[in-house]
């Protein structure tokens, strides 16, 4: 493994730590600061932030039109999102790893639930490239607190 694969793996793993962040602050205030979104609420959040065509379709969308309006309006938000989410296993898993170990989330065991250490990102390198990302994860945060496990995966066509 060279030097420049082992920086892109860091680094895509440092982005994805921070989006899950984003995702789980949003989560968390939206939930009155009472509770965390279980961890497989967190299993899609990579795979449609690092999709080009539904971070598009999201980043920009008004928190109160919810999810249900955006797969109205763009149907492909779930297309292949059960494979995606089963490839991207391993790069959530090192988000995730990578979120616990540097003290942007923690688990609770006791609840399922994963709480922010922290209401306030760390600063990326890449902050253009990487706003929009943090603003689809931040929307997916939003929706995500509204609605049940069972809506969460009629909705986006998934099962965990």
């Amino acid at each position: 493994m060279t030097l420049a694969t082992e920086a892109e793996l860091v680094q895509n793993a440092a982005l994805g730590a921070v989006v899950l962040s984003a995702f789980t602050v949003e989560f968390y205030d939206q939930r009155r600061r009472q509770a965390g979104p279980p961890l497989p609420y967190l299993l899609p959040v990579l795979p449609m932030v690092m999709h080009e065509e539904t971070v598009t379709s999201i980043y920009r969308r008004h928190f109160d039109g919810g999810l249900l309006l955006a797969i109205a309006e763009d149907r492909t938000l779930t297309l292949e999102l059960q494979e995606r989410m089963e490839t991207m296993m391993p790069q959530t898993m090192q988000a995730l790893n990578v979120a616990f170990s540097s003290k942007l989330l923690t688990y609770r065991g006791d609840t399922g639930q994963v709480w922010a250490e922290s209401r306030h990102l760390p600063n990326l390198p890449r902050g253009e490239e990487s706003k929009p990302l943090i603003a689809a994860a931040t929307r997916l945060g939003y929706w995500f607190s509204t609605i049940s496990i069972d809506q969460l995966c009629a909705y986006l066509r998934i099962r965990f």
